[in-house]
């Protein structure tokens, strides 16, 4: 099984940081990926994927952010094109019978926008924390979307 960690970042959803059968994908050379890419501009020879993991960028931290040190600084417009960008580009370098492993936590941006952003090419299958009525206004949800 081919994997693609499309912004893979530290790795923090990873049991084994160095999986085989991942390619590590991340824009910022310094959390050392194993391509460094733009999500949203893979290199043209980039395919056969069976399955995409998508942890996009969710929070604009601010420039000098405690957390901006660990997850960079992004903006909602970048945001928002990272996760448009990179659903097209995810489905360009993947199976037809491919799934998506998608990672949000709703900080500005609501789930179903980011369902939304991603529609084109992805189609949602059922998920945890998908269900609007929560205790807590922000909370992390994990969907498994099946390629168009």
């Amino acid at each position: 099984m081919k994997i693609l960690d499309l912004t893979a970042g530290n790795r923090a959803v990873w049991f084994d940081k160095k999986y085989r059968d991942a390619t590590f994908v991340d824009i910022r050379p310094e959390v050392l990926p194993d391509l460094v890419a733009d999500a949203r501009a893979l290199p043209p020879d980039m395919e056969g994927f069976d399955l995409i993991l998508f942890d996009p960028p969710h929070d604009n931290y601010g420039a000098n952010g405690r957390m901006t040190a660990s997850y960079g600084h992004f903006t909602l417009p970048h945001i928002r094109e990272t996760i448009a960008g990179g659903g097209k580009e995810a489905h360009r370098v993947s199976r037809p019978d491919a799934l998506m492993a998608l990672k949000w936590h709703n900080h500005g941006l609501a789930l179903n926008t980011v369902l939304r952003l991603l529609a084109p090419y992805w189609e949602p299958l059922f998920g945890h924390g998908v269900s609007p009525a929560t205790k807590r206004n922000r909370h992390t949800s994990w969907v498994l979307l099946r390629r168009k």
